[in-house]
């Protein structure tokens, strides 16, 4: 259910869009008003998902009461009713979403609230889309102990990590770190990661991979970028190595 505002100096227009608009299933008034500031006073109040907005008002204009709400409530989306149409490319240019000429009919109110949906769908499916990048970057991210000392380590800089008897130590591009947790914690952390573990007491940023060197018995070793350090990898990795790296 989407909840509309709507703003008209003129009273006959105001009660003409509010019966069109409560034909509609998927539309619920909270709040009519013939005065533009007592409109956008109310916004905060009445938090509508959009205001119908007409644009020729004695009072101030339409156009610039929507960049004042834009700016103030820029979750609140915008649809201009108006008589004139000379105002279309103002109403484009600050993104409404649709513009309305009068007197308006039940179909044509109906094509905007579909327009209105979808955008509105748009919108949800960007702000999931950057909720998840936030949580991806967040979880790239992993404190460790250090004395006294807590360093925040991201894992994009990690170029590997290597086994010792209970901990691992963590290689950067400047320097080692040591953690307590064994290798298999950080294996299940940086799933997904782009981290491979080409053999058992290692695990490997498969975006710091410089080259691929042979060696005997069918082995390689991974050399990494801006570092001299030699990755051994296991013949039962060599495989799957290479469809990683698409070589």
């Amino acid at each position: 259910m989407l909840k509309a505002m709507l703003v008209d100096d003129e009273i006959f227009s105001l009660k003409e869009l509010q019966l069109q608009l409560e034909n509609l299933p998927n539309i619920k008034i909270v709040g009519t008003f013939t005065s533009p500031f007592e409109g956008f006073y109310n916004i905060s109040v009445l938090n509508p998902d959009v205001i119908f907005l007409d644009i020729d008002m004695p009072e101030i204009s339409g156009i610039y009461l929507a960049e004042q709400i834009m700016t103030t409530h820029p979750e609140v989306e915008i649809i201009f009713v108006t008589a004139f149409d000379k105002y279309a490319i103002n109403a484009f240019e600050i993104n409404a979403v649709d513009y309305i000429l009068k007197p308006v009919t039940l179909e044509r109110i109906q094509r905007t609230i579909f327009k209105l949906e979808e955008k509105m769908k748009k919108n949800i499916a960007t702000d999931i889309c950057s909720l998840s990048n936030q949580y991806e970057e967040s979880v790239r991210k992993f404190f460790i102990y250090e004395e006294e000392n807590i360093i925040l380590l991201s894992f994009k800089d990690i170029y590997y990590i290597e086994a010792l008897n209970k901990s691992v130590r963590i290689r950067t591009k400047d320097r080692l770190y040591n953690s307590n947790h064994p290798l298999n914690y950080y294996e299940t952390k940086l799933k997904n990661l782009n981290f491979f573990r080409p053999h058992r007491g290692y695990l490997v940023n498969l975006e710091k991979v410089a080259k691929i060197i042979p060696k005997i018995n069918y082995s390689f070793d991974i050399k990494l970028a801006d570092i001299d350090d030699l990755i051994p990898v296991s013949r039962a990795n060599v495989k799957l190595l290479k469809e990683l790296l698409e070589i």
